[in-house]
């Protein structure tokens, strides 16, 4: 899969030319009443790059957010901007925007009056404080708006001036809290485009916390998943969803098929494996592996096949019957398919298939395939001990 953020353009220089504006170092925080809610996580973020904070509700991701901005003091850790440790700067001396879900703007000043709050605040001179208002209201098309209070806003609007009221302080990096979350969904594709717009033209780093994976998908340089406290995987967009780290995250960062069984045996070059499961042997590509294929040998492992890559063909390396549950055709020409296989035990499996074209059967009964190269071995169900692949993932 290529990266899903179509209308963010790539960087000029690549990844390995940008230096962390952002590391997160062991970060720890224990509330009073003994509650563990981020553990130890270490991350960072390049200069510029649109990072998505994404996890289950109460995996850990608004708290690090608060974090960042000073806003909750760590147990333990360090918070490093641009390679000055601010773990124990105040708020205001962080140099970071933050933009809430509620907006937060004071209800009896202007469009105006609003923006420039902060300008006012660091006694920048009024010219200073006008030209820089001039090119924001200017960037965010607020223009005709700048004399109206909130009250006389939509929500669209709203959120505008929330996040001209923090980029126009020049902050070296933005947090977003949620900042979609109440919109309705044509609102929500309709901000997506004016935050990348945005994002491109300024190059500011941008943190956006989300419980949406798949709104992650579409704006996300990079993806931090959370879980339990913890971080299951964080990386390039195409990285997390097509080698992800665990069977947490391909199951959370889009659809996916999960299988597991017992690796029973390698290709004489180790490059292939032969994993033994309810609905019978598959060969799967061990590419992805960071162990020796050697130590995976007799121990249960999952596995995971994108929809997108099962198609309708019996003469693929992997396939299985299926029965037909249900076909959905997507806007244009795509399809998407539910189908239940049966396992030895008689109990029956979903499987997804996505097609870019529109799929007819007529049949109840359908095989699909694979090849081996488009599965993806997971050496672990979860960076959490006590997570399980069928009760806490599947949801069997």
């Amino acid at each position: 899969m290529s990266n899903t953020n179509l209308e963010n353009q790539p960087h000029a220089s690549t990844a390995e030319d940008r230096s962390d504006v952002l590391r997160v170092e062991d970060l720890t925080k224990i509330y009073p009443d003994g509650t563990l809610a981020v553990d130890s996580i270490s991350f960072s973020i390049k200069e510029g790059d649109f990072c998505v904070v994404i996890g289950p509700s109460g995996c850990g991701k608004s708290t690090t957010l608060h974090s960042l901005v000073g806003k909750i003091k760590p147990t333990e850790g360090s918070v490093i901007l641009d390679g000055k440790d601010i773990t124990n700067t105040p708020t205001y001396h962080r140099d970071i925007g933050l933009v809430f879900q509620d907006f937060q703007l004071f209800p009896h000043l202007t469009v105006a009056e609003n923006v420039v709050y902060g300008l006012k605040r660091m006694k920048l001179t009024e010219d200073v404080i006008d030209e820089r208002l001039e090119n924001v209201l200017e960037m965010m098309q607020l223009h005709e708006l700048r004399d109206r209070q909130p009250r006389e806003l939509s929500a669209g609007q709203k959120q505008r001036v929330a996040l001209a009221r923090s980029l126009v302080l020049e902050p070296k990096l933005l947090l977003l809290d949620e900042p979609l979350g109440d919109m309705d969904y044509k609102l929500q594709k309709k901000m997506e485009r004016e935050l990348l717009r945005i994002h491109r033209e300024l190059d500011t780093t941008f943190v956006y916390v989300t419980h949406d994976q798949t709104q992650a998908m579409r704006l996300a340089d990079q993806i931090v998943v959370m879980n339990g406290g913890k971080i299951e995987h964080s990386g390039p967009v195409d990285e997390v969803y097509n080698r992800p780290n665990t069977a947490f995250v391909a199951a959370f960062v889009g659809d996916s098929n999960l299988f597991d069984g017992e690796l029973v045996a390698l290709s004489d070059d180790e490059s292939r494996a032969t994993i033994k499961t309810k609905l019978g042997e598959f060969t799967v590509s061990t590419d992805n592996l960071e162990s020796e294929p050697s130590s995976l040998v007799g121990k249960r492992v999952p596995f995971a096949v994108r929809p997108q890559y099962l198609s309708l063909d019996d003469t693929a390396e992997n396939t299985i019957e299926c029965a037909v549950k249900d076909v959905l055709y997507q806007s244009g020409s795509g399809t998407q398919m539910i189908l239940t296989a049966t396992t030895e035990e008689g109990e029956t499996e979903e499987i997804q298939l996505k097609s870019e074209e529109k799929l007819t059967v007529d049949s109840d009964r359908v095989t699909v395939g694979w090849d081996a190269a488009n599965t993806i071995i997971l050496e672990r169900t979860s960076v959490l001990e006590d997570i399980d692949l069928e009760t806490d993932i599947l949801g069997k």
